[in-house]
């Protein structure tokens, strides 16, 4: 066997790769074994790409919305189809509405819709933020602050609480939990304090490091917040807040809490929107490239999903006002958010298509962020293999004769099917079909010509990357 590297490719002149019964152009396959069609169920990072790839830049930006949900239940539906959107987060009118059998359905309703699954996210943090307690199913279920449940049992009763919250979100279709708190604050009188673990900077840590595993083993995907921590600052759901604790004293203690969730793979971290006068003294950190790009992805290293805190809160209200911006969700992903928390796809999403037109945006950074989306979704297995595993075509066992070439093939795709046909061209004609079988392995064999034959191959739309050659028949 002769081999040369033309254009990137390796051009083998023999050989062949999954043929066909049925012939044209003087070629003459046989099958002598069944195919070969082995599933492969996981899905990988270049799958989703290609995913990403082939969805219309409405779809790829409406991924980017995690929105409340619209006031009646068809209305949301029609929205999640709609607008593409990427997620609904669900507040205690949510919950209120029905058992938690209504609600398990009314989730289902909601993925129904979507043609991407979506995530499904609230705050359940425990104590005085609890959606579940708002559900009739839970009003006798106690759901304590983490500060509780460590004064009732020390970490294993927060750990025990931890796992049986999740529990009981995963129940009902909730896939994503904004919780656990890493702030810390040093003073009781903080506006956060009784949503944190109530201890310090390392113990909090310790907290974190041990009750994001548990509660993303439960197929819940937890959320940090409020980076880079609230501290001592004002309430930015009800107007602007600042700190200006220099980074250095950030690093040593702020950020310890999310450090350590970073370690144990958290799957989600939240954005405050609080300047960090420090880091930059013009926009909140949840807007801030400085705070977002520069601090949480290249000095901390975290890839998973960066989520603002709701963009309709006060503080980003009233910035919006002072600056005169046009578009906070625009400014959110050029700082490098990846989710938005806002309902206003219906205009944004438009805005968003105008500033990629203007150059504000990149294609690119659509689709960085949509990766990671699909990555969690992926994880949290929302996301079926036959959707977005694309087929692959194997080849061994070259054999060159004199007048003929054989090689077998096999085809390594999700959810084989009998029957599903493999088209062979040569100068883009169809010259034969094969209907694979669901098991066993495929020998072909191609009659050589005075010419050198280039054949490829498609399957359900698809046409593989590997093109083959059969060298010429010796005279």
């Amino acid at each position: 066997m002769r081999t040369k590297r033309k254009g990137g490719n390796l051009m083998k002149c023999w050989g062949i790769g999954a043929v066909a019964m049925g012939l044209a152009m003087g070629l003459a396959l046989t099958t002598k074994q069944p195919v070969s069609a082995v599933g492969r169920e996981q899905i990988t990072t270049a799958d989703l790409k290609q995913k990403i790839d082939q969805m219309s830049s409405d779809e790829q930006i409406g991924q980017l919305f995690v929105s409340h949900v619209p006031a009646t239940t068809a209305q949301a539906r029609a929205d999640v189809a709609k607008y593409h959107l990427g997620g609904l987060v669900l507040f205690g009118r949510d919950f209120q509405a029905g058992s938690a059998e209504t609600l398990k359905q009314t989730i289902d309703g909601y993925q129904a819709a979507a043609k991407v699954p979506l995530l499904i996210a609230t705050d359940q943090e425990g104590g005085t933020v609890s959606r579940l307690s708002d559900s009739p199913s839970y009003q006798n279920t106690n759901f304590p602050s983490p500060q509780d449940a460590y004064e009732a049992g020390g970490m294993s009763s927060v750990l025990y609480q931890a796992k049986l919250t999740a529990q009981a979100l995963k129940y009902v279709g909730v896939n994503w939990n904004f919780a656990p708190i890493a702030d810390v604050a040093t003073s009781s009188s903080n506006y956060i304090y009784d949503r944190t673990f109530g201890k310090d900077y390392q113990q909090t840590a310790d907290y974190i490091k041990q009750v994001v595993p548990v509660m993303q083993q439960q197929g819940v995907g937890a959320t940090l917040k409020h980076f880079p921590g609230y501290g001592s600052a004002g309430d930015t759901h009800t107007g602007f807040a600042k700190t200006s604790t220099p980074y250095a004293e950030l690093a040593k203690k702020d950020l310890l809490p999310f450090k350590a969730g970073i370690d144990a793979g958290v799957d989600g971290i939240m954005v405050t929107h609080i300047v960090m006068q420090a880091i930059d003294d013009t926009y909140p950190a949840s807007l801030s490239h400085k705070v977002i790009t520069g601090v949480l992805r290249q000095k901390l290293g975290y890839q998973g999903v960066i989520i603002t805190d709701g963009l309709e809160m006060g503080a980003i209200g009233q910035f919006k006002r002072a600056h005169n911006i046009a578009s906070i969700d625009v400014l959110a992903l050029q700082a490098g958010d990846d989710a938005l928390l806002a309902e206003d796809y219906a205009t944004q999403i438009p805005a968003i298509k105008a500033a990629i037109k203007a150059h504000h945006l990149t294609t690119e950074q659509i689709k960085a962020a949509d990766l990671h989306l699909l990555q969690l979704k992926n994880k949290l297995g929302l996301l079926k293999a036959d959707d977005y595993i694309q087929p692959k075509l194997q080849l061994s066992q070259y054999q060159l004769q004199k007048k003929s070439a054989t090689a077998s093939v096999q085809v390594t795709m999700p959810g084989v099917k009998a029957n599903t046909k493999l088209n062979v061209y040569a100068k883009h004609q169809l010259v034969g079909t094969l209907k694979l079988p669901k098991s066993g392995e495929l020998a072909m064999k191609v009659s050589r010509t005075q010419k050198v034959q280039k054949l490829t191959f498609k399957m359900a739309g698809h046409e593989f990357d590997q093109h083959l050659w059969i060298a010429a028949r010796a005279n």
